[in-house]
């Protein structure tokens, strides 16, 4: 098949040696980047005092790790949870054990045993900047204490959204890998409208039932629900259906 990855220049290049282990020839187009966050500075003060972690991405953990890295810290030993299980597959990267719910989502999140008594507890959040906000009005309507650290930052690249198009058709683009509702209206911005029946056409690969139903409400009638946003999941969802 021939898929279109445009996770961060660092995922996706590991996204598309595994697609091409697996015989897919992807084609590679980021349309997101992400840097450092405002906010890591603050890290210091906000770590020490926190009874839980929790990530919302895997950028989230990256960037905290390198951050505790570069200024001679370590994560405390506290509880940490991940919303994904590439979120979760970062932090064993960085040596912490993090539970992650089958459901992986904001309410599947939400919904583990260990996260409903959790009154007077401090809850420091890892994301980006902006976001949604279900994770920390939930856990502050259970008399949690809860911070956010934007630990990282999105960006934007310029790019020719018509002569894209173009060439992901020259090409015999099928499929769409999409990690997040963001990346999914990043690419229906980029698509000139009068191609879009095109790209609805496509394949469409996604981490959640949520932004499933964004899909569908776009306009996609083929969509497939991976097992999460990590590379893996996203590669056996796509072998699934090669295999139809």
């Amino acid at each position: 098949m021939v898929p279109l990855v445009v996770r961060p220049t660092a995922q996706a290049a590991e996204l598309v040696q595994l697609l091409r282990q697996h015989g897919h020839a992807p084609l590679c187009c980021p349309l997101l980047e992400t840097v450092a966050g405002s906010e890591l500075s603050r890290l210091p003060e906000l770590l020490p005092q926190a009874d839980i972690v929790i990530a919302v991405s895997m950028h989230a953990v990256n960037f905290t790790h390198h951050f505790l890295l570069q200024t001679g810290q370590t994560w405390p030993h506290i509880d940490y949870f991940a919303v994904g299980q590439a979120s979760a597959d970062a932090f064993a990267d960085a040596g912490i054990a993090a539970s992650c719910p089958d459901d992986q989502r904001s309410e599947g999140l939400l919904a583990l045993p260990a996260l409903q008594q959790v009154s007077g507890r401090r809850v420091l959040i890892l994301r980006g900047n902006g976001g949604r906000d279900l994770i920390a009005r939930t856990l502050a309507s259970r008399g949690a204490l809860v911070h956010y650290c934007a630990a990282y930052e999105r960006h934007y690249p310029e790019l020719d959204g018509e002569a894209l198009t173009h060439h992901w058709q020259a090409t015999g683009l099928d499929s769409l890998l999409i990690t997040s509702g963001e990346l999914l209206q990043r690419l229906l911005e980029l698509v000139p409208s009068q191609q879009q029946p095109w790209l609805y056409d496509r394949l469409l690969v996604v981490p959640s039932p949520r932004v499933a139903e964004m899909a569908e409400a776009a306009g996609f009638t083929r969509i497939t629900i991976a097992q999460g946003a990590s590379n893996q999941a996203l590669t056996a969802a796509l072998e699934a259906r090669k295999m139809e």
